[in-house]
């Protein structure tokens, strides 16, 4: 009788820690590898995506990004980048940014129906072959920040 109560609480806990595990999991909220970056006079918190497999997913099948928070791609090289935007509720501003940290470009790419097929999604490439990193945040906050094309960003830490 003992030893079954031991299991049943063993597998118990067991259990509770799966639900935790999976729920922080699930949120893909990315926090594990977060860093703060100044831009302009505002402080951002920014998920990195320096593999393949998040630079590939990147802000996909999200409901939403919170203020102040964003994505930042990092590349092992410069080059022209394309992005587009997938599964998201939400339109999404990109700066194209080139190796010294100056920002080339911004673009405003907006949500399209989830149901899109890949081979439709409206592409948006750099003018620049200089691009390193990339910048996502919330549609409209480069405008509201007042943070333009020629700004520069230290991302030296990248």
């Amino acid at each position: 009788m003992r030893q079954l109560l031991r299991q049943n609480k063993t597998l118990i806990i067991f259990f509770i820690v799966l639900f935790i595990t999976g729920c922080n999991l699930s949120e893909g909220n990315g926090q594990e590898n977060t860093r703060t970056i100044e831009i302009g006079n505002q402080t951002v918190q920014v998920e990195i995506a320096d593999t393949p497999q998040e630079r590939e997913l990147g802000l996909s099948y999200r409901d939403t990004l919170t203020q102040d928070h964003g994505l930042l791609f990092v590349f092992p090289n410069e080059s022209r980048r394309v992005f587009w935007i997938r599964g998201c509720n939400f339109d999404i501003d990109i700066a194209y940014i080139e190796s010294n940290g100056t920002i080339s470009e911004i673009i405003t790419m907006k949500k399209e129906p989830l149901d899109t097929p890949l081979y439709s999604l409206k592409e948006y490439p750099s003018k620049s072959t200089k691009i390193r990193y990339t910048l996502e945040m919330i549609g409209g906050w480069f405008e509201k920040h007042n943070v333009n094309v020629g700004t520069r960003i230290n991302l030296s830490q990248f």
